[in-house]
């Protein structure tokens, strides 16, 4: 047997070996397949579920939870409605055992028999007389035009988890959620969204798992629907750099970065002040934050920020008293990020 080897630069492979911790023959393995981005190596290093894709990144997904919430807050009857294969079985258990872990009344149904694949419209009409007022499809829906609108005459919403190819004509559905489906940026919070899923080949159970998650993050966090702003500056030359990521669920949805000269420009001349209109600004360390805006802008500058190094110190203990670049160092995160 005659093994071939692509040749690639030793220097390439001692970069990834440092950068990312592994041995060199990881490194070589990683290098060779061509698997040489931060983004792409974390998933071949990695194992921590906190290295997942934020579920928020999936576009709708905010809506999805909201409707979700308020059918739970309503006392309304939900219809888990799944495919007879493993992954439809498997994305069915996943959603239909959170909803009833959170005291939903949720009920489960898979095609059977001679049944077709797919929502149906007896089982539209059967959930609906039964004063079902929700149905979420699991690997499933995406081809379910007819359905759906059924559902919607009925005064049912539909939302659809589904993972199979879209065709020209999507169902007129409350919310689609398919890492397939494209997507406009401007649809998203501030003419910004995420775009398209950034990985396709979610199974039908991954978008049910995903949906699972965004759902456990707004029942546990106050962060969910809020905006944010994380705002830092830091030296460049006879410079400084800011640097403000938007958020809303922990996903950044706009960013902004302005090099200024102390004494040059005031801060009603900057791009500053209409990014950050309305934001709760959190920051890291905010007596040093005040300092360095005052020595860019002067003391007429007041910008309100909550300073968040206090509380995650008292989460995190390794992180208490240590600056931001110290704690890019410590981070697993981090060190797969260009920035």
């Amino acid at each position: 047997m005659n093994w071939e080897k692509k040749d690639i630069a030793p220097e390439l492979v001692k970069s990834i070996s440092s950068k990312y911790g592994c041995d060199l023959l990881t490194a070589s393995i990683l290098a060779r397949r061509g698997i040489v981005s931060g983004g792409e190596i974390k998933y071949f290093l990695e194992d921590d579920i906190r290295h997942l894709i934020n579920p928020f990144e999936l576009p709708g997904m905010e809506d999805a939870v909201e409707r979700i919430l308020a059918a739970k807050e309503e006392g309304e009857k939900i219809l888990v409605f799944g495919d007879r294969d493993a992954d439809g079985i498997s994305a069915a258990a996943i959603v239909t055992g959170f909803l009833l872990s959170i005291g939903m009344d949720v009920i489960t149904r898979l095609p059977q028999g001679d049944e077709p694949y797919g929502l149906s419209i007896g089982a539209v009409e059967e959930f609906a007389a039964a004063y079902g007022t929700l149905i979420i499809t699991v690997d499933c829906g995406i081809s379910n035009m007819q359905e759906v609108k059924r559902a919607a005459e009925l005064g049912v919403d539909v939302i659809i988890t589904d993972h199979h190819n879209p065709q020209e004509e999507i169902p007129e559905a409350l919310v689609i959620l398919n890492p397939k489906l494209d997507c406009c940026p401007a649809d998203g919070p501030d003419g910004q969204g995420p775009g398209a899923y950034p990985f396709r080949n979610l199974a039908g159970c991954g978008v049910a798992y995903k949906l699972v998650s965004a759902l456990r993050f707004a029942l546990k966090s106050e962060l969910f629907g809020q905006d944010i702003c994380l705002l830092n500056t830091c030296p460049a030359n006879d410079a400084f750099v800011i640097e403000i990521a938007k958020m809303r669920n922990l996903v950044v949805i706009k960013s902004l970065t302005e090099t200024l000269v102390p004494g040059r420009v005031k801060i009603d001349q900057t791009r500053l002040p209409a990014f950050l209109e309305g934001q709760q600004i959190m920051v890291w360390d905010a007596a040093l934050q005040r300092r360095t805006l005052t020595a860019i802008f002067g003391g007429a500058a007041e910008i309100n920020m909550l300073d968040i190094a206090p509380e995650i110190g008292k989460e995190f203990p390794s992180a208490a008293g240590k600056s931001l670049l110290r704690i890019k160092e410590l981070s697993r995160i981090a060190k797969y990020s260009d920035r």
